[in-house]
């Protein structure tokens, strides 16, 4: 855009009040409904708050696996928490438990983002963050992590490449860490130096919402002024044909491959991707040659 936008035309996003826990039950037209409703947010606010995606327990539980990820930790990663200290990080997170394995799939999730990126969309990667307390009379904990960033590969007209989700844990709000954004940066494409220029304001979030950004929303975390951990849980998505944070199947045993839903291998890039050499192609065949894939069950010649 030509112009520049005032911030003070974008107002603050509701919190949507969207029947996650019955949403396979919906009809078409209840779910286009709420389609409707989030995407008004999407074009006005850049971004979309979900009141209680996740109930209270479902968040203590993920919360508390965290935590245990974060206590047994093996050495690269405990260098890395003593390097970033305030932001406590958990990449790969999809692979440490079910519980992580089964998010990536959360229904309205996938089925609202296949609507912008496709329906061979992938995961980009699935990581956790907490936020720890800053010691008293540190004003911010000012790490690169912690700069202003937009969720995208690259900025289109019309066009998204990507789109990005987050599970809150638990209540945020501007002196726990709360995410903060630029009113107005999903409608034109600021520089950084510009949007550092801007005033931010904050999304207040409650225990279980969840928030989903636009790609081309300047945004950012903040400092934790509280004295309990503020822990989140990030998917990430893209189109197909952009690469993903991790070869997912590579990483993968063919048992684990095995347990996989359909959903789950189609996300984590088993449809998508090239076969290293003939020894994969053996291991992870693609329908089309059920032959070549040992463990395929054969109907008798």
């Amino acid at each position: 855009m030509t112009r520049t936008l005032e911030q003070a035309e974008f107002r603050s996003p509701a919190r949507l009040e969207i029947p996650i826990n019955r949403w396979h039950t919906l009809s078409a037209l209840e779910k286009e409904a709420h389609f409707t409703a989030a995407d008004r947010e999407l074009e006005e606010v850049g971004l979309i708050v979900i009141a209680g995606a996740l109930s209270s327990a479902a968040c203590d539980q993920l919360a508390d696996r965290m935590m245990e990820e974060v206590r047994t930790a093996h050495h690269i990663e405990r260098k890395m928490h003593e390097r970033r200290k305030s932001v406590l990080k958990i990449y790969n997170l999809q692979s440490r438990h079910p519980a992580f394995m089964e998010l990536i799939t959360f229904p309205f999730v996938v089925e609202y983002m296949r609507r912008f990126l496709g329906q061979d969309m992938l995961l980009h990667s699935s990581e956790g963050g907490i936020r720890a307390p800053i010691p008293a009379g540190i004003e911010d904990n000012a790490l690169p992590i912690d700069g202003l960033h937009y969720d995208a590969v690259d900025r289109i007209p019309g066009h998204f490449l990507a789109m990005n989700s987050i599970y809150y844990l638990c209540d945020a709000d501007s002196s726990k860490g709360a995410t903060r954004y630029v009113p107005g940066s999903h409608k034109e494409f600021l520089s950084q130096e510009e949007a550092e220029k801007r005033q931010t304001r904050f999304i207040d979030v409650k225990k279980g919402d969840l928030v989903l950004f636009g790609p081309y929303l300047w945004h950012a975390g903040s400092p934790n002024h509280s004295t309990e951990n503020r822990p989140v849980i990030i998917n990430y998505y893209v189109r197909s044909y952009v690469r993903q944070g991790f070869d997912y199947p590579r990483q993968m045993s063919v048992a684990e491959a095995k347990r996989l839903t359909a959903e789950q291998r189609a996300l984590l890039g088993f449809n998508r991707r090239l076969m290293l050499d003939v020894d994969e192609l053996f291991k992870y065949g693609p329908a089309s040659v059920p032959d070549m894939d040992p463990l395929f069950p054969l109907a008798d010649s």
